[in-house]
């Protein structure tokens, strides 16, 4: 990625609240286009607290303090009239947040379909993710997994500009998780999508993601190229995580081709 061009998204000094609980504290990062940034961190750490207010959701944390920039645009985050980025795409961990119950699998797709235009490219895309063409079925009559690879399909229809993963690989098997993310990742660097996954599998981070920012107890702990942060873990969270070596034991390409 050329240094000479500016992020797609860059973020400062947030800090948000539950009630009087500081959440998250002067979080930053940067994210450029095309790029692939996993932000880890355990349970409680504050992920999902963070990609809500990135997508401008301010409840239950609200930012007390903070600055978001996407493509071009300033976000002072504590002030809700700022209003929202657009050009960004969520896919969350649970498939139930994503489809309506009491609606075909198959009318929600073609609704989104219709909406943008985008006939000729459903089927390729949901080839690419090993999708089936969508028959009469309700959410309910697929699996987790195939619910949440028609989420990222729908996602990815939408050419956005930067894409939220919440827990990718949660509701997917090892080999599909891996077909799924090496075919996110190609449609990515082919689009210049920018992909933030939020996981607190450093696996998954180690095999996809070109830059690692640990979250720990609500503050980034430490930033930077997924092999740097690997081979040179900065603080003593970094280190435990770095310690247990089983996301070396495996490669995408190899997960993907079997």
């Amino acid at each position: 990625m050329p240094s000479d061009r500016a992020p797609l998204l860059s973020l400062n000094g947030l800090s948000a609240r539950i009630g009087r609980q500081t959440v998250l504290e002067d979080v930053g990062f940067s994210l450029n286009k095309g790029q692939c940034l996993a932000v880890v961190g355990g349970s409680g750490a504050g992920k999902s607290t963070l990609l809500r207010l990135i997508l401008g959701l301010r409840k239950p944390a609200v930012p007390v303090a903070g600055h978001l920039c996407f493509d071009g645009h300033d976000f002072a985050l504590p002030k809700a009239s700022s209003g929202k980025p657009m050009g960004i795409a969520h896919v969350p961990q649970s498939p139930a947040h994503g489809f309506d119950p009491l609606h075909l699998l198959r009318w929600q797709w073609q609704q989104l379909l219709r909406l943008l235009g985008k006939h000729a490219a459903g089927d390729e895309v949901l080839s690419a993710l090993g999708l089936p063409v969508l028959a009469k079925v309700f959410p309910h009559e697929w699996s987790r997994g195939m619910q949440q690879r028609l989420l990222i399909a729908m996602a990815l229809l939408e050419s956005p500009k930067m894409l939220i993963l919440d827990e990718p690989t949660s509701a997917l098997d090892p080999l599909i998780a891996a077909q799924v993310l090496t075919e996110i990742q190609r449609m990515a660097q082919e689009r210049d999508i920018a992909v933030m996954m939020v996981t607190h599998d450093l696996a998954l981070a180690a095999r996809f993601a070109d830059q690692i920012a640990i979250l720990h107890q609500g503050r980034m702990v430490q930033t930077g190229p997924t092999q740097q942060v690997l081979s040179a873990p900065s603080c003593d969270y970094a280190a435990e995580l770095v310690a247990h070596r089983y996301w070396q034991q495996e490669n995408p390409e190899t997960l993907a081709a079997e």
